[in-house]
């Protein structure tokens, strides 16, 4: 029925239409003639319908209001969810970075103290066998004591001796710092590699925070 009544409404504003086109002009003015009862009908037609038609325009604004408004709640709801899941992968992302840095430490501590046991027994090794070299330096010294040639030979068989072993002692040594030193170095780059994943982490959340 509201349907029939708006295209009532256009039907008669467009016979209006037509009336005053095809009207007759007045001559030597602007004026024309028209059918005074057609119009008057025409016109009384368009009044009775012009209810309707608000009524029809007035509910195409109030659905389009309403559909607006459904869409903001959505889209309320979309921000909020986003917020929520952000909130979510940062916290995860904090609670990982956190776990690493845990790991990393505990894997350095390990490392070091691995490191100073081996060098322990490194040292502990050579000085035992530097005081093996020099009790046996000093056996054959005493072997040797009975004539003054013997033992000047003996005592400088145990002064190439003793810097023989001073010698190997040192090399020992060296051998000690140049592992530490290789175990260190291999915990600084397990440490920057651990470094590493962990800014690339905060550099992912970060950027899950700007697209936010």
């Amino acid at each position: 029925m509201q349907q029939d009544a708006i295209s009532s409404f256009r039907k008669n504003l467009n016979d209006l239409a037509e009336v005053i086109t095809q009207a007759k002009r007045v001559p030597l003015s602007n004026m024309c003639m028209v059918e005074r009862d057609l119009v008057r009908g025409l016109v009384d037609e368009i009044t009775t319908n012009l209810p309707t038609v608000f009524a029809e325009c007035e509910g195409v604004v109030q659905n389009q209001i309403s559909i607006i408004s459904e869409a903001n709640e959505r889209a309320e709801q979309t921000k909020q969810n986003a917020t929520m899941r952000a909130n979510q992968f940062v916290n995860d992302a904090k609670a990982q970075a956190q776990q690493m840095t845990v790991q990393a430490q505990q894997q350095a501590q390990d490392m070091v103290q691995k490191a100073q046991q081996q060098a322990a027994g490194m040292v502990k090794e050579a000085q035992e066998q530097a005081a093996r070299l020099v009790k046996d330096a000093e056996n054959r010294a005493r072997q040797l004591v009975s004539e003054q040639e013997i033992t000047a030979r003996a005592n400088m068989e145990a002064e190439e001796l003793r810097q023989s072993t001073q010698q190997e002692i040192e090399k020992l040594y060296g051998d000690v710092y140049h592992h530490i030193d290789e175990v260190l170095a291999q915990l600084d780059r397990s440490i920057s590699e651990k470094l590493t994943d962990i800014r690339m982490t905060r550099q992912q959340i970060d950027q899950s925070m700007s697209v936010r």
